[in-house]
């Protein structure tokens, strides 16, 4: 699995990667503090993410080796 991208809050709080397979599927990976949950589709971030008030237009993409730390 690698991560192929990733956004986070500015103060770096909540973090969304995209993952992908070596078969070639892709989804996303929701990290907060110490929990991660993964295989998510876009629909669900968009919703766990809303739930905790935060709206998907204030992530901030992550460019570079950041992208792949984690």
């Amino acid at each position: 699995m690698k991560v192929i991208g990733a956004m986070q809050t500015p103060g770096g709080d909540w973090r969304v990667e995209v993952v992908r397979h070596p078969s070639g599927s892709r989804w996303y990976r929701l990290i907060h503090h110490d929990n991660v949950v993964d295989y998510l589709t876009i629909r669900r971030v968009t919703e766990l993410l809303a739930q905790a008030g935060v709206d998907m237009s204030d992530l901030v993409e992550i460019a570079g080796p950041a992208a792949r730390a984690g």
